[in-house]
């Protein structure tokens, strides 16, 4: 949060990022305080807003956001995450495991395993099924990389 020198009112520069990019989404007078207790990281967002370019440099300012609701709007899918080859090894999957289980629910779970040929798609026993929540993607973004979510 910071406060405007013009107006002393407060407002947020956020940055929103999916798996294609990210932009920095500005947060001013009535919508920040309509909107500054759902900012959270890591968490799944709908934003609507109108783009600004000053300098060569592009920003969104928001005009509403909303949180959807995760397991309704996957309609069932299985959460689908990746790792390189390289990367499974002993210690990280049972670091996957635990995070995995901190997170139970009723959503199947896909691991895609990148090779160097290809992809291999392993689907996880009816054991290990989780819930899908902004949670559960925040702790597998930090577990296993910003672009883990297939």
């Amino acid at each position: 949060m910071k406060i405007s020198k013009k107006s002393g009112n407060p407002w947020a520069a956020v940055t929103i990022e999916d798996l294609e990019g990210s932009v920095e989404v500005l947060f001013f007078g009535e919508t920040y305080l309509a909107y500054s207790t759902v900012l959270a990281e890591d968490a799944v967002v709908v934003l609507k807003g109108r783009m600004r370019r000053r300098d060569e440099a592009l920003s969104v300012q928001a005009m509403e956001l909303s949180l959807p609701d995760i397991v309704s709007t996957a309609d069932g899918a299985p959460v689908a995450i990746t790792i390189p080859e390289s990367r499974c090894t002993q210690p990280l999957l049972e670091r996957l495991v635990e995070v995995l289980r901190s997170h139970p629910g009723g959503n199947e779970l896909h691991v895609h395993v990148r090779t160097r040929t290809g992809r291999t798609v392993v689907r996880a026993g009816d054991g290990l099924r989780i819930d899908r929540t902004s949670s559960l993607y925040g702790d597998l973004k930090a577990l296993l990389g910003p672009n883990c979510l297939v």
